[in-house]
């Protein structure tokens, strides 16, 4: 899986946990895919941490892309 289509599919996979209703009821949709991306890049950076206080470099590059293709949704 390219780094793009793991962050679409993070992305996608936190939005069914997000909120899409304001206060008064109506649909946020852009609110809602800006809480999505949050919640992938917070799973995305925990496993960079880990990874790199653990020493692994090469998988993190790869998830250095992932975080990349995220913030770039």
């Amino acid at each position: 899986m390219t780094p793009k289509e793991k962050a679409i599919d993070l992305v996608g996979r936190c939005y069914d946990y997000v909120n899409v209703f304001d206060d008064e009821g109506n649909a946020n949709y852009q609110q809602a895919e800006n809480n999505a991306k949050e919640c992938a890049l917070i799973a995305v950076d925990e496993l960079i941490q880990f990874g790199n206080e653990s020493g692994i470099r090469e998988p993190m590059m790869y998830w250095n892309k992932v975080k990349q293709e995220i913030e770039n949704l």
